[in-house]
């Protein structure tokens, strides 16, 4: 390859500065099993009637997927007491929020997002050409005031992840709305919702509902995490006629495979295997979460899948001691590389044992040296 070519390729400004903001590992070395818990996947695997619905039909994968998606919003409306008409789907949330902050922010625009949240949101500022502004936050939660001081003329999107990730933190329902009511009429509030099932504060409620009542709130959705289908890559978004209108016209010209709209379906209507989900997940939250904080350690309150944890940086006792010690276990956290998180590790929420021990690894680790 020459390079000399390849280094005279012009590239978008902004984009040859993006770093890595994590690594993942799926894989230690002397391990043929390790306990994953990096990723905020779902332990238990998808529904058995998600997965049967798939596996039929793959018998049609030499056909484009050229069906009409009355099925899926339907199914999705029906579930979320939603209008199936302003449903827009594509290849995985991330696609959705990136193709939304192209379609509403041009160059010269800015593009507002909390400066913990997720760590993809100046990622797909900069691809769309515009400025990224980070907000602060009260101590990575998002902070509203913080938000609204940071609008000006060039405003053209806020990006609010509810409940967040990494944090596992969250806004009110009243905040939500108060930050919508401040801003300017012309600029596009984006609620990332990827763990809105998970969310059990009285005071939570699911931005879909604002969607019915302004014309400038969009928020997306997943079936990676509740519907346990993240491997298929599947992702929604609801939102005014107008902006699902064009997200369509602009989007992939089949948005969704054949296998995942039928396990898609499925997945949504199995409310069985959506409630063991959801009790697992708050069992282990609530015991896990208990049991590092007797460690001394501090953990974030969560509404989703995972929690947060910060160590004491003394000697020893480094969240970079602790990932190293816990894969020498086999049990493989999530380290970002990013300075504001070098104190931190983020778990999801695994499998019976699969905490059980990591929990005693973590003890072990806290009581050493």
């Amino acid at each position: 390859m020459n390079d000399d070519l390849v280094k005279s390729l012009r590239v978008k400004s902004g984009l040859e500065d993006i770093g890595y903001f994590m690594v993942g590992i799926s894989k230690l070395p002397g391990f043929d099993r390790i306990i994953k818990l990096s990723s905020n996947e779902s332990p238990l695997g998808p529904s058995p009637r998600a997965i049967e619905a798939a596996s039929v039909a793959l018998s049609q994968a030499h056909r484009y997927p050229e069906l009409d998606l009355e099925q899926l919003p339907q199914t999705l409306a029906e579930q979320f007491d939603l209008e199936p008409s302003m449903i827009a789907f594509g290849p995985g949330s991330d696609e959705i929020l990136l193709r939304l902050v192209n379609t509403y922010s041009n160059v010269g625009d800015e593009v507002i997002y909390s400066v913990h949240a997720y760590m993809q949101f100046p990622i797909y500022v900069k691809r769309a050409g515009s400025t990224p502004v980070a907000a602060l936050d009260d101590d990575f939660c998002h902070s509203v005031d913080a938000i609204l001081a940071c609008v000006t003329e060039r405003t053209s999107v806020v990006l609010v992840a509810n409940p967040d990730n990494p944090s596992g933190t969250y806004l009110s329902g009243a905040e939500i709305r108060r930050l919508r009511d401040a801003l300017p009429s012309h600029v596009l509030l984006i609620v990332d919702s990827a763990y809105d099932e998970f969310a059990r504060a009285q005071d939570y409620e699911s931005a879909t509902q604002l969607v019915g009542e302004y014309d400038n709130v969009v928020v997306t959705r997943t079936f990676s995490k509740i519907f346990c289908l993240a491997g298929l890559r599947l992702g929604w978004c609801y939102g005014p006629p107008a902006v699902i209108d064009l997200m369509e016209r602009i989007g992939p010209s089949f948005p969704v495979n054949i296998a995942v709209q039928a396990a898609a379906v499925e997945a949504v209507r199995d409310q069985a295997h959506i409630e063991r989900v959801l009790k697992h997940n708050w069992i282990w939250i609530d015991r896990f979460s208990g049991a590092l904080q007797q460690m001394g350690l501090k953990v974030y309150p969560s509404q989703t899948n995972f929690i947060l944890v910060q160590f004491p940086q003394i000697k020893g006792k480094t969240a970079s001691a602790a990932d190293a010690f816990l894969q020498s276990r086999g049990i493989v956290g999530r380290k970002f590389l990013v300075a504001d998180f070098e104190d931190k590790l983020r778990f999801t929420i695994g499998l019976d044992d699969e905490m059980e021990q990591t929990i005693d690894a973590l003890g072990e680790f806290m009581q050493t040296g």
